[in-house]
């Protein structure tokens, strides 16, 4: 108790009275300072503890020097830095003062106090290396505050300290919980921007580590800690190319069905058909959710659009398995609407442009999600069906459970199944026609079997059905739209199929006049502007270079009609509905080719310049163009949980159709201002994403390069605003770093000026003290030259007293 006692004297002035909280303070600071003894220190540094809640100023702004030369210099004492570490956590956390005249927060001015002397946080790295709790506890916490506040400097501090991320790593093998997931927090901070971070911490077996843990908390039925080292693991692969190659050479890879929970079956035996059941039918509390929502994004960004590694990743992981659980998740699992969504992304993206990932899509047959109904106690499950037509049935909302994200996702899927694929193309072109009847006895009624196409066909014909929810038109134009998309045979497939029931006497009616006849009834019933934008892009990208379904579109007077009039109307119609309108009677005008055609080109030339206007015609293309649900519309089709909540969401185009727009609008305002003698421009696009050739009869041999022309164009066009983005980047940074290189350069000049002073101030002293030390030695020989003159005076009284004796 002794030093407690000095303590407490040392806190009173003379004759007992109290000092004032900044006085206390100075002297406290004072005694941790030049005390020589390591109790007084100690006790000085708890009382600076004990007033820094309530005096944060004073004990900062008097003591922040004094406790980091102390954390230093007694990095060995624990107690002295336990206590140190709680004051400057204290002192660093951002609060606002709550005095109404005072806009000072105190935590970031210390905190940058603190972080603009580097060596303060080499020094919290170093301390790392303690193994007890409180001072790994309090010190990771402190550098999460600071991280927070300041994080570009604590990066740079991070970057330059020797054993600074070894440190970081190593919190991760703590055995001690509440340590290992403070430090994993920090981790997941200090990567989340950092590529030079990214690269160190992963070259640290940060993966394999970030794994094992994983496998100890039971994989995604573990707690948070399992969804924070996925999102670590996350932070380290996103725009990181060289850490995706580490993670796929790793063998990272060939964990991610492990880690699902899906049985993954040995090649020579095979695993009993209970174990995918019970995956599929799987409870789902909300951190299983969490932790393989995360799951997903991380197999996202592994096969992201237009990545060197994209290609890469998707044949491992086809060739791995990854394809399978993630398929069953999407389409036959009891998950969560998000979840499913999610995954139905993540399966986009693995199959887009890859043909072994999207011949396998096709071939899989999959159970339809187990339904409930409120008259059963148990659930069942209905007849398998190919995973493709499961895709268009959530699509079009066929399974009547899913919500507007996941049928947004489910169409943006089934794009990227079609998408450099002919093949697929045609083959659900063929599909259109309904399947032969097997019911052998007719008088028992059997639902009829359905196909892809037929399903599709059925939701976008009969749309007065399913008037309350415009995106089943929506959602099945844009699918169909892209089977049709650069591909001749599907078109001439589309335009054999005949509707109506011939059996009960209806008129055969072509297909592209059903649709024609469907988008005139909306518009006169005043349907949801989504069924008729949903047809109009349908229609555009059907009869685009397509003389013969340009043919089969006019032969019909009436359709001609029905663009005429909503491009007139000077109100009560649609901007959006407008443009479409004028573009799609562009694309009749250019595409106009065919000899026989009902309407040629000579006959719409008076519609477009005497009735219509060719000038009114071109504003309206052009109109469309910058209404800002068409001009911003992203690259993926998805639907906000904020847009989920209201209602209808704000899904009127997918970007294929905007893109096939942009590139090409101009052609088509070009052609309706030319001269129908002159015939058709010599060229033209033959591809909805632009480029160019000759359209001829030929088609069928050239439609594969111009779709694959297509792919590397918008590939192209990717890489550049990539790099765009790169350079702005580039550009940021390379000025940040020069205004850091200039700030430390007058800082360094300014510290050189002062040190410069300093040697000049102690050359002048030693000079001075020199000169002294002469004088005071010549002083001292004159002194021992008068001492010995007086002894040998001294000597000789003596002898002169021993003879007078």
């Amino acid at each position: 108790m002794e030093f407690l006692q000095r303590g407490y004297k040392g806190l009173l002035g003379e004759k007992g009275q109290t000092q004032s909280a900044a006085d206390t303070v100075i002297k406290l600071c004072d005694r941790a300072s030049n005390s020589t003894l390591l109790e007084d220190r100690r006790a000085a540094v708890l009382g600076l503890k004990g007033l820094s809640r309530e005096y944060r100023l004073e004990v900062g702004e008097s003591g922040l020097p004094v406790l980091l030369r102390i954390l230093d210099e007694d990095k060995d004492d624990i107690d002295i830095v336990k206590a140190i570490l709680e004051v400057l956590n204290i002192l660093c956390t951002p609060e606002r003062q709550q005095e109404p005249s005072s806009n000072l927060d105190l935590g970031v001015r210390f905190t940058d106090e603190l972080v603009n002397e580097p060596k303060s946080i080499h020094l919290l790295l170093d301390l790392l290396k303690q193994f007890d709790f409180y001072v790994r506890y309090h010190d990771v916490q402190l550098l999460s505050k600071l991280l927070a506040t300041r994080p570009e400097k604590v990066q740079e501090c991070v970057l330059t300290a020797p054993m600074g991320i070894p440190r970081l790593m190593d919190l991760l093998n703590d055995r001690r919980e509440i340590i290992r997931n403070e430090g994993l927090l920090l981790l997941i901070a200090l990567t989340e921007t950092n590529a030079e971070i990214q690269k160190i911490v992963a070259f640290e077996n940060a993966f394999e580590n970030l794994l094992e843990i994983i496998k100890e908390e039971d994989d995604l039925h573990g707690g948070i800690i399992v969804q924070d080292c996925l999102q670590l693991i996350v932070n380290l692969l996103r725009y990181n190319v060289s850490n995706q190659n580490s993670f796929r050479e790793t063998s990272c890879i060939q964990r991610i069905p492990t880690l699902l929970g899906y049985p993954v079956q040995d090649q020579q035996q095979k695993s009993t058909p209970k174990e995918p059941i019970e995956f599929l039918t799987q409870d789902w509390p909300d951190q299983l959710v969490n932790n393989t929502y995360v799951l997903l994004e991380l197999i996202r960004i592994l096969v992201v659009p237009n990545n060197t590694n994209t290609v890469k990743n998707q044949n491992v992981m086809h060739h791995y398995s990854v394809l399978k659980p993630i398929i069953e998740l999407a389409l036959a699992s009891n998950a969560p609407s998000p979840l499913k969504a999610q995954a139905l992304y993540a399966l986009a993206d693995l199959i887009r442009a890859n043909q072994a990932s999207q011949e396998y899509l096709e071939k899989i047959v999959i159970s339809i999600p187990h339904v409930r109904e409120q008259s059963m106690q148990q659930d069942f499950r209905l007849p398998p069906r190919p995973a493709v037509m499961a895709l268009i049935a959530i699509a079009v909302g066929a399974e009547h459970v899913e919500n507007y994200a996941t049928r947004a996702a489910a169409t943006y899927a089934f794009e990227c199944y079609i998408s450099n694929n002919s093949e697929a193309q045609v083959v659900v072109a063929s599909t259109l026609t309904p399947p032969p009847d097997l019911n052998p006895d007719p008088d028992i009624l059997i639902a009829k079997s359905q196909s892809a196409g037929t399903l599709l066909l059925s939701a976008i014909l009969e749309w007065e059905e399913s008037a309350a929810d415009p995106y089943v038109v929506w959602f099945a134009s844009v699918i169909f739209s892209h089977i049709l998309k650069n591909n001749e045979r599907a078109k001439e497939y589309a335009r054999l199929i005949d509707t109506g029931d011939v059996e009960n006497d209806e008129e055969a009616v072509s297909l592209l006049h059903a649709i024609a006849g469907n988008l005139m009834i909306a518009t006169r019933n005043n349907a949801d502007v989504r069924v008729l934008i949903g047809y109009l892009c349908l229609l555009c990208v059907w009869l685009w270079d397509s003389p013969k379904s340009v043919r089969d579109f006019l032969s019909e007077g009436s359709h001609l009609q029905i663009l005429i009039t909503p491009i007139t109307q000077s109100s009560g119609v649609d901007a959006r509905v407008q443009g479409l309108c004028a573009f799609l009677l562009g694309i009749c005008y250019e595409f106009n080719d065919e000899k026989d055609v009902p309407i040629n080109r000579s006959m719409l030339q008076p519609i477009l310049q005497n009735r219509i206007g060719v000038d009114q015609c071109i504003n309206r293309i052009t109109r469309l163009r910058e209404i800002p649900n068409f001009k911003h519309v992203s690259q993926y089709l998805q639907v906000t949980p904020e847009e989920e909540e209201k209602g209808l969401p704000d899904l009127f185009f997918d970007y294929s159709f905007v893109e096939f727009f942009k590139n090409n609008y101009e052609t088509i305002q070009k052609s309706i201002s030319a001269d129908p003698r002159a015939g058709p421009a010599p060229r033209r696009s033959t591809d909805l994403n632009g480029g160019s050739g000759n359209s001829s009869n030929d088609y069928y041999d050239i439609s594969a390069a111009a779709s694959a022309a297509s792919a590397t164009i918008a590939s192209l066009k990717t890489v550049i605003q990539n790099q765009e983005q790169q350079i702005d980047e580039m550009k940021e940074q390379i000025s940040k770093l020069k205004e850091t290189s200039e700030a430390e350069k007058t800082a360094s000049i300014n510290e050189i000026a002062s040190l410069t002073a300093q040697i000049s101030s102690l050359q002048s002293l030693v000079t001075t003290h020199q000169t002294k030390q002469a004088t005071l030695e010549k002083e001292q020989e004159d002194t021992m030259e008068l001492l010995a003159d007086q002894d040998e005076t001294i000597k000789q009284y003596r002898i002169v007293e021993m003879r007078k004796r």
